[in-house]
């Protein structure tokens, strides 16, 4: 990779374990290289204690609503990695030397992907009314991102890609869906997205929120 590469910022993809280890090198880096980084906004002082929280968050003994807690503070930590790392691909200007300083990884160019396997979509039930929780399998492929088909199960269509009516673009393996009517029953289908347009749908998962 030469002129013209930038760092990855983009996490999704990553278990809780990976996303951890993932950002606490890039604050152990900036650490050390901070200083090369002239005007950059990046406070390392508010960037350990997002990871601190996720940290805390994602090894919690279990309790009603730990997912929405884990997902809440993943967020605010991509957040900052996302921001800053445009920032960074920005001021390193493809100077692989100075990518290398912050901690973040390289990108890898785009890469043709065969059709992604289906995931496994687990469901559950949240204590706010129409809301449910979610959590998708993880597939060990770089760059993707998932997706969430849903309708109620009135609904006789059983393909998926026919569900038009409810869509939900997860950016995380787990969350919350909100805004369904409560006590109606839904089915719910997952899927990964790649480079291959052909997607592989989970087995449908049903449940009724409260």
């Amino acid at each position: 990779m030469g002129k013209g590469a930038k760092i990855n910022y983009n996490f999704d993809n990553h278990t809780e374990d990976e996303f951890y280890k993932a950002v606490v090198l890039i604050y152990k880096v900036l650490m050390i290289n901070i200083g090369i980084f002239t005007d950059t906004s990046m406070d390392l002082v508010a960037f350990k204690k997002a990871i601190t929280l996720f940290d805390d968050a994602r090894t919690a003994p279990y309790y009603d609503g730990i997912g929405a807690d884990i997902s809440a503070a993943r967020t605010a930590v991509q957040t900052i990695v996302t921001t800053n790392g445009t920032w960074f691909n920005n001021f390193c200007a493809g100077a692989i030397t100075l990518l290398n300083k912050t901690g973040y990884p390289l990108a890898k160019e785009s890469e043709a992907q065969k059709k992604l396997d289906a995931t496994v979509l687990t469901l559950s039930i949240q204590k706010i009314n129409g809301t449910i929780g979610f959590l998708i399998s993880h597939i060990p492929v770089k760059s993707i991102k998932y997706g969430i088909m849903y309708t109620l199960t009135s609904n006789t269509e059983a393909d998926p890609s026919k569900w038009v009516q409810f869509f939900y673009a997860a950016g995380q393996r787990d969350g919350i869906i909100a805004n369904l009517k409560s006590k109606a029953e839904y089915k719910f289908s997952s899927f990964a997205m790649g480079t291959d347009r052909d997607l592989t749908y989970s087995e449908p998962a049903i449940i009724t929120p409260q």
